[in-house]
């Protein structure tokens, strides 16, 4: 029997996430044992060695917690002690089994010493452990309460005499849920205590969503049902609820610290009648924040959680501002090596400064805020300075204009597929999403390219690519960052425009399948795609009434209507060809959703064409971007999103871009 997260606990109303809740009314009985954990922090000098008279280094451990000879020494309690100090910061009324303690200044104290030490040795970023061979056995006794929730902590040693007396203590205290934070790799004993719980924790990289909003289950032959938390150095899931993070070594904390300190704190919320959206909110927080010295309070947890929130609601207000049917997005974002193509193409030999010159006046335009709603960077050009000094984010925020970044590190052949390529960027996604948010970026871009040839795009290209896109939308919603998501079939090919069709169509239909499956909220997602158009070597080229017809057909089939817009790129067309097109898309409005355009080539070319590299041009050089660009706004005034005549005049003063 498989069932549904809320027909589980359907008797609990579920509070607004902005509600503090009421930790302290829960009762929890942590199982487990007690370290005490020895940390030594090793450097590549052995100055942290002792070194006797023959000038030989030392280094003596003692198991006992008697004998220590070493430097810098730091000992905390571990094992079940981090996750009852950490439930009790979050003032949960919590105990462990067989140990006493006191709360003192905020500090938990035990009256028992640990008999059980375990050695942690940081060296290099690294982290090694030193346990005792034989670790001491945990111990049932009868609780003298009844206790909501029992949690059996990591540090458990989980042996069949204990998992048949947890089993007779909670069929006949039936108000007592139980929850497991299991071992990596379990033993028979462990899976059978896994498969009576109410609440598992799983340390390991869960699949992609499922399709069906269903609940994890352990054991797909057993009648037993559990929710799942799953629990990675990339991602904490619970049932539908995600958050991202990186795990770093903090304070020389272990991951089995950290771990222990997300399972207390989802824990704490859900006994508190919170939502699995809101644990896994507080667990991460509290997790990449926790040190040595503690982990955080409820107070604080909710005053970060509730900043987290602010990011995310933002995303559908930048969605607004950025895709309107009264300006563009201008793409300056291509690769060194696509930038030096262009300037060969009219003879400008590509240094640094005539770059930094070239993007200048592009982006020093005037009144360029009246044509241009967003302007889409790299890592390159966004640190470059602009004329008063400021870098060009700073710059366009203070015009009005929102920045985005190109967030992807370019394309890979695939290992399967001859001709094929993937997107890199993944590994190391969310702590750069959370430096460009911090920068001041408001948006970002991933492009997966599909190339149209024989048997290509191929399934495994499509999924993978996809799967890829889908990803970075989720991890970039839960950054607060709004994801532009481009499929972009290239031109390269002497296809016709019905194999386009085919193509795209396909495409953009498992692209939305799988940003679903990764429960991307749509509003707050942006699709940035091609026009459907010949290859560029057919011999017959598709008319711009077919190209307009066949991309407005194309995206009112394969996008849903509630997201968040849609930019048309201009994917290796000549300027003109390109402006042509986009009015015969826009002609075949109305649209469910705001449409415009976000282009690179079509209006760079005309400016490099103009400008020669020569400053004595750069004022005729702007006055073909401006021509450009008023011919491509002419065209956006023929496209209507259904129930209304325009979008909106993409004024952003209510946006913060800051």
């Amino acid at each position: 029997m498989i069932i549904h997260w809320r027909n589980r606990y359907a008797n609990k109303i579920p509070k607004p996430s902005w509600v503090c809740y009421n930790i302290s009314m829960s009762k929890i009985l942590i199982i487990g044992n007690v370290l005490k954990d020895v940390y030594l922090k090793l450097d590549g000098h052995g100055n942290d060695f002792e070194t006797d008279g023959q000038g030989i280094n030392w280094l003596e451990l003692g198991f006992n917690g008697e004998a220590h000879n070493f430097f810098r020494r730091t000992s905390v309690y571990g094992g079940a002690a981090v996750t009852l100090a950490t439930l009790s910061k979050l003032g949960v009324d919590a105990s462990i089994l067989n140990s006493k303690t006191e709360t003192k200044s905020g500090e938990l104290l035990w009256s028992d010493e640990p008999t059980n030490y375990r050695y942690i040795f940081s060296y290099g970023g690294g982290i090694t452990y030193f346990v005792p061979r034989e670790r001491k056995a945990t111990d049932w006794t009868m609780p003298s309460g009844t206790p909501e929730w029992i949690l059996v902590d990591r540090s458990t040693i989980v042996t069949a005499k204990l998992v048949d007396e947890i089993r007779n203590f909670i069929k006949f205290s039936r108000n007592t849920k139980l929850a497991v934070h299991a071992e990596k790799k379990m033993t028979p004993d462990g899976q059978r205590l896994a498969e009576m719980a109410d609440l598992l924790f799983l340390e390991d990289e869960p699949a992609v969503h499922i399709e069906e909003k269903i609940v994890d289950k352990i054991d797909i032959d057993k009648p037993n049902t559990q929710l799942v938390c799953h629990i990675s150095p990339r991602r904490l899931v619970f049932g539908e609820a995600e958050e991202v993070w990186d795990l770093d070594r903090t304070d020389m904390m272990t991951h089995l610290t950290v771990y222990s300190t997300i399972v207390a704190t989802v824990l704490g919320v859900i006994a508190a009648g919170g939502t699995p959206e809101d644990a896994l909110l507080w667990a991460r927080l509290n997790a990449e924040k926790a040190t040595l010295d503690g982990s955080l309070s409820a107070e604080k947890l909710q005053e970060l959680a509730a900043e987290e929130r602010a990011k995310r609601d933002n995303l559908k207000l930048i969605c607004r501002s950025l895709v309107t049917t009264s300006k563009g997005v201008l793409a300056v974002d291509e690769s060194k090596k696509s930038l030096i193509r262009r300037f060969d193409k009219f003879g400008i030999r590509m240094t640094a400064q005539k770059k930094a010159e070239f993007y200048d006046l592009m982006l020093t335009l005037p009144d360029l805020k009246n044509y241009i709603s967003g302007v889409i960077l790299s890592e390159d050009n966004a640190k470059q300075k602009m004329p008063s000094g400021k870098r060009a984010l700073e710059f366009l925020t203070d015009r009005g204009i929102i920045s985005g970044i190109k967030a992807d590190l370019g394309l890979a052949p695939m290992d399967k597929n001859a001709g094929e390529t993937h997107t890199l960027g993944l590994d190391g996604l969310t702590r750069r999403l959370r430096d460009y948010y911090e920068q001041g970026f408001r948006f970002t871009k991933w492009r997966a390219a599909f190339s149209i040839g024989k048997d290509r795009p191929g399934f495994y290209a499509v999924e993978q690519n996809t799967d890829e896109l889908a990803e970075f939308a989720k991890t970039c919603q839960l950054v607060g960052i709004v994801p532009v998501v481009e499929a972009d079939i290239v031109r390269d090919g002497d296809f016709a425009i019905e194999r386009s069709i085919e193509v795209t169509a396909k495409v953009l239909e498992v692209v939305f399948r799988k940003l679903q499956q990764r429960h991307v909220d749509l509003a707050g997602c942006v699709l940035k795609c091609n026009m459907v158009i010949s290859g560029s070597e057919a011999e017959v080229q598709a008319t711009s009434n077919e190209i307009g017809v066949a991309t407005a057909a194309i995206l009112k089939h394969a996008v849903p209507r509630y997201v968040g817009g849609v930019l048309l790129l201009s994917g290796g067309q000549e300027p003109k060809e390109a402006t042509k097109n986009l009015t015969a898309v826009m002609q075949n409005s109305p649209f469910a959703w705001p449409i415009s355009f976000a282009f690179s080539r079509a209006l760079e070319e005309p400016v490099l064409a103009t400008w020669k590299g020569e400053s004595d041009n750069i004022r005729a050089a702007q006055a073909a971007l401006i021509r450009h660009l008023e011919a491509n706004i002419d065209a956006l005034h023929y496209a209507r999103v259904e129930g209304q005549n325009s979008i909106g005049d993409g004024n952003i003063a209510v946006l913060d871009l800051g």
